[in-house]
């Protein structure tokens, strides 16, 4: 299909967007450098171009399609740059799972070193080239997630008994009922109602998400767990890419370490700033007792293979020795 495309534009004497003198730059969310960490990444990778002579057309969010169409035209090479949910990769990839394996990273920063240490992009890469797309980065969202409800205080494992935890999936309706909670799946579209009705009691998400979804009046406490990190994705049209000389390679290259950077050092400050505005809204934050987090650890691990895959799981356990 891309040669027919390549073919019909050359009959048609028009130029493919991967030889563009302006590179095509796709945003998710809101262009709120305060709020939004994705867009933090993409103003620092911006500036380091433009300061580098490439220039680019920034495409809000979802102006020129929703999150498929935006990663089949990176696919295609109509789009160069697309910030993305990474589950548009997860069968293309399933590497791109361990991002999203609960509680197997202590922290943001131990995630980063288990990426680099196995060398995760690399191993993303090399089952989404031959689809046409590059994998570049996980930029972060928010702090890490940990559980919402509108019932009472979660301290302990066993607190969570009582609690309908909302569910995106079956995979996460497995995850909640090993650590000992009910679970219903529900679209998030509807989670506000489903709170308000008690179809769910709660949620897990980083601390930001009921902030910046307006769900402080419902939620009325919050547990930080460190299950894991809110990541997105940037991806790159591998033709775009693979046809840019080698300065404007390293150009695009150091673009995205600082877009990463940055990223960080917002997440950083995001994470503090998030519960101060999370208790000044009436939730109450309370943390795990000792030793409880190591319960929950203990509960997902099982499912950490069946998510990622076995072969990919014996990468991962290899970069956390």
């Amino acid at each position: 299909m891309k040669k027919i495309m390549i073919s019909l534009a050359i009959i048609a004497g028009v130029s493919m967007p991967a030889y563009a003198e302006k590179i095509s730059i796709a945003l998710s969310g809101a262009e709120d450098a305060k709020k939004n960490g994705e867009y933090v990444f993409a103003k620092a990778f911006l500036q380091h171009l433009n300061a580098n002579g490439m220039e680019t057309t920034v495409h809000p969010s979802n102006s020129i399609g929703k999150e498929k169409e935006r990663f089949d035209q990176t696919a295609q090479g109509l789009l160069h740059v697309n910030f993305a949910d990474t589950a548009l990769m997860f069968k293309l990839a399933p590497m791109t799972k361990a991002a999203y394996l609960p509680f197997m990273y202590k922290n943001n920063a131990h995630f980063d070193d288990v990426v680099e240490k196995s060398q995760m992009i690399s191993v993303i890469n090399n089952d989404l080239i031959k689809h046409g797309v590059r994998f570049a980065g996980f930029p972060f969202r928010g702090g890490q997630a940990g559980v919402f409800n509108t019932l009472h205080e979660v301290t302990t494992f066993e607190d969570l008994s009582d609690i309908r935890v909302r569910a995106k999936d079956k995979l996460q309706l497995k995850l909640f009922s090993a650590w000992g909670a009910k679970a219903t799946i529900v679209d998030w579209s509807e989670v506000a109602n489903a709170l308000q009705t008690g179809v769910a009691n709660g949620y897990v998400n980083p601390p930001a998400a009921a902030l910046l979804f307006g769900h402080t009046g419902i939620l009325k406490y919050f547990t930080p767990m460190n299950i894991g990190p809110s990541a997105r994705s940037v991806i790159l049209s591998e033709d775009w890419y693979s046809a840019l000389s080698n300065d404007k390679k390293e150009i695009v290259d150091e673009g995205l370490k600082r877009g990463l950077a940055a990223n960080r050092l917002w997440t950083q400050k995001w994470m503090g700033a998030a519960e101060k505005m999370l208790s000044s809204k009436g939730v109450l934050i309370t943390p795990l007792k000792d030793g409880e987090r190591e319960k929950f650890v203990n509960a997902s691990k099982p499912l950490w293979p069946i998510i990622v895959g076995k072969d990919n799981m014996k990468i991962l356990e290899q970069a956390v020795r």
